[in-house]
């Protein structure tokens, strides 16, 4: 059984992005914004892990794959192999938004980033019920 899902206290940030003003200026401001989209990518990943062990017959997401790949690509190839080509799809876009929240500190993360990983969350872990 599936138990993971957004946290209210995530998807309150909502309101925090609806309401703020911003621009490359508040520079300072996107740790909010580069936080958003870990948390909400990072319980994305929990939940779709823990649907494919549930609905799948291996035990290990890596084992969907014939290579060597992470535990994140493994996820799109587990989807993919489970009939969830779609949110396969979503999935892997979601990584890229992460990345780039996490690791490019030269892209500028704004709050619509932020509203996209929260809106990428929500179809991803509501497709995967």
């Amino acid at each position: 059984m599936v138990h993971a899902f957004v946290p209210q206290h995530l998807l309150d940030f909502a309101e925090y992005i609806q309401n703020q003003e911003y621009s490359a200026e508040h520079y300072d401001l996107q740790c909010i914004d580069r936080t958003i989209v870990n948390r909400a990518y990072l319980s994305t990943y929990l939940h779709v892990q823990e649907w494919i062990l549930n609905n799948g017959p291996y035990t290990d997401v890596k084992d969907y794959s014939k290579h060597d790949v992470g535990y994140h690509a493994a996820i799109c190839i587990a989807l993919n192999e489970l009939n969830k080509k779609a949110m396969s799809k979503k999935y892997a876009e979601f990584i890229e938004l992460r990345v780039d929240a996490d690791y490019n500190i030269v892209t500028i993360i704004t709050p619509k980033d932020a509203q996209k990983a929260l809106d990428l969350a929500s179809q991803i872990q509501n497709a995967l019920q």
